[in-house]
C-alpha cells in the first residue's frame, strides 16, 4: 500500500466526520433556539426600538438651518421617519413621524418645502403641517443630551 493512498482515505474520513459533526451541531442549535423562542423564555429582537437620533445641540441647529431631518429605514424601508424640532428650547418640542402617508410607496416620501415651511406629498400634492399632522408619530425624549425616538410607540 502506498503512503499517499492511505493519507487520502484518512483525510476523507476526517473531512466527512467534521462535516457530519457540523451539521449535527447546527441542527441541534436550531432546535434549541426554536424551542426556547417558542416557550417565551427567549425574545428574538433585531435592532433597537429606541433610535438615538443624535445630540440635541447638533441636530436642533441643523433643523434650524436646513429643516427637518429624514431618517431612512435601512432595514426594509417601511419605517422612514421625519424628525422635527419646533420651538426655541432644544430640550423640548421634538416630533418624529412617518415620512409618507399610510400605504404610500417610498416614491411618495414627503418633501420639505423650506419657503412654505410645510411638507408636500410629491405623488398627490397633499400638504402636511410641520408637526406631521395626522401621520403616525413616535414618542420622543431627550436623555443625556441625545434625542431618542421610541419606534415601538
Amino acid at each position: 500500500m502506498s503512503p499517499v493512498a492511505g493519507k487520502g482515505q484518512t483525510n476523507l474520513r476526517t473531512t466527512l466526520l467534521v462535516a457530519v459533526a457540523g451539521v449535527v451541531a447546527a441542527v441541534a442549535l436550531l432546535f434549541v433556539v426554536t424551542r426556547l423562542s417558542g416557550s417565551g423564555e427567549v425574545e428574538l429582537q433585531i435592532g433597537d426600538e429606541r433610535f438615538n437620533a443624535g445630540k440635541v445641540t447638533r441636530i436642533s441647529a441643523e433643523i434650524d438651518d436646513r429643516g427637518p431631518i429624514l431618517y431612512s429605514d435601512v432595514g426594509g424601508g417601511k419605517r422612514d421617519i421625519w424628525l422635527m424640532h419646533l420651538g426655541d428650547d432644544p430640550e423640548e418640542g421634538w416630533l418624529a413621524f412617518d415620512a409618507r402617508q399610510p400605504d404610500a410607496s417610498r416614491d411618495c416620501t414627503l418633501v420639505w418645502e423650506v419657503d412654505a415651511e410645510q411638507f408636500v406629498d410629491p405623488c398627490d400634492g397633499t400638504i402636511v403641517a410641520p408637526d406631521g399632522g395626522d401621520l403616525p408619530s413616535y414618542p420622543t425624549e431627550v436623555e443625556d443630551g441625545d434625542v431618542l425616538v421610541d419606534l415601538a410607540g
